[in-house]
């Protein structure tokens, strides 16, 4: 794997973070329960590398992708985007 230099971002991106974390842990739970749905996907089209650096405390932050793949129930299918490839 590539070696990249991780983005420095600040607390808006970490708040937003925070927000996508609870609301597809949210998501995911009442889809897993609706007997109709087989597979649900997260599609991330904007994903970026898994992790940043804070600004205000210098370490690092986990991003949205690692977030999604931390949540609760899983999601049937994962697409992460991004122009990088690697």
């Amino acid at each position: 794997m590539q070696q990249h230099d991780l983005d420095v971002v600040g607390i808006w991106t970490e708040v937003k973070l925070s927000i996508l974390r609870e609301y597809a842990a949210a998501y995911a739970k009442i889809l897993a329960k609706q007997e109709v749905i087989r597979h649900f996907a997260y599609i991330d089209g904007f994903a970026g590398y898994g992790e940043h650096i804070s600004r205000a405390s210098g370490e690092r932050v986990t991003g949205s992708p690692g977030v999604a793949l931390t949540i609760t129930p899983r999601f049937s299918h994962y697409h992460f985007i991004d122009m990088d490839g690697d």
